[in-house]
Order: structure tokens, then sequence, then C-alpha cells
């Protein structure tokens, strides 16, 4: 009776329940799942930061840019000839220069003595009377992580100033930041304009 009984729980155990290497089998299999999601989770979290980090370059980079040219455009405007506005310093990483914007025959308001240049890795605005002279105390950072910056004097003829590029036809500027992007290190963008000068 006892060996009856023995058998018909053996049976029973294997016929509704597992054994071990069916249970080792099915962790083994969970692992590798779990492993999978968690890779692709991974890989798609780097590539959310590289792209972020690009978008955030691209679009600092194009900020920065729209400005300097808007700026630098009016540069020299002088409707009443009474202001010698112009190019005050052409430099290769430095530019500042007046425009009477107000078409008062003065150079007297905050943004018609304006200075961009780079300092370290900063590209920094200057805007007023401390435009004109080398100052940083009163300057505003204008785009950070900078790695290249550029401007390049040219003729009305697109032909380079290089003996005196105090009146230029024409500026080039060219721009590059260096985001960083997580593990995949750092996101480089690089953009150039060439502007006319309305007031040459």
């Amino acid at each position: 009776m006892m060996d009856r009984d023995s058998q018909t729980l053996n049976d029973r155990i294997g016929k509704h329940g597992f054994t071990m290497i069916e249970l080792l089998v099915a962790m083994a299999m969970a692992g590798i799942v779990l492993a999978a999601v968690v890779a692709l989770y991974s890989g798609l979290t780097r590539s959310y930061t590289t792209e972020t980090a690009r978008a955030a370059a691209q679009q600092d980079i194009r900020g920065a840019m729209m400005l300097m040219v808007g700026d630098i455009r009016m540069a020299g405007l002088d409707p009443t000839g009474q202001t010698n506005a112009g190019f005050k310093r052409t430099a290769g990483t430095d530019i500042s220069f007046t425009a009477d914007l107000d078409y008062s025959g003065g150079i007297d308001v905050d943004g018609e003595s304006i200075r961009y240049f780079l300092n370290g890795r900063q590209l920094r605005q200057e805007d007023g009377d401390d435009a004109l002279n080398d100052s940083v105390d009163s300057s505003e950072i204008l785009l950070d992580n900078v790695t290249a910056f550029t401007f390049t004097y040219l003729d009305a003829n697109e032909a380079p100033l290089t003996a005196d590029p105090s009146a230029p036809a024409i500026v080039v500027i060219t721009l590059t930041v260096q985001e960083p992007a997580g593990r995949q290190g750092f996101v480089t963008r690089s953009l150039t304009k060439q502007i006319r000068i309305r007031n040459a």
C-alpha cells in the first residue's frame, strides 16, 4: 500500500509540476529576453542623448549666427553722415562696429555699438560704449563650447582683404561648436555665413 501511494504521488508531481531542469531553462530564457530588452533600452537612450545634443548644438549655432548676421549686416549705417559709423575692429576672432540705427545723428543707444569676440571657448557679445574697447567684464556669453570661430574680410569682388580690412564689403563668419553627448563623446556642428554689408 505504501508503494502504491508513493507511486501515485510521484506520478502526480511529474504530471503537474516542473522539474529543476525546466525551471533552469525557463530562467535562462527569461534572462536572455531581459538582457535583450536592457541592451535595446540602453541603445535607444544613447541614441536619444546624441540626437538631443545634435539638435541643441544646431539650434545654438543657428541662433548665434542669425544674431551676428543681422547686426553685422547693418554695420556702418550713417543716414545723417555725422556719426562716422562703421567697423572699428576687424580681427580674425574679434569684430566691433557702430551703426546709427535710430537715425539720431549719434551713436548713443544700446545696439549701436556692438562687439563679437572669442574668449577661450566662449563666443561673447558686448553692447554699448564697452564694445569699442578691449573689456570683457560687461560682455555676455552668446555661445559656449566653441572650438573654431573666424571672421574673413572680403572686398566687393570677394577677394580677401589683407592690407586694410577696416572697410570690408563682405564678412564671412565660420563657427564650430562641440557639445557633450554622453557616452558618444561629443557632437560637432559647423556653420559658415557670408554677409554683404549694406552700408559698405
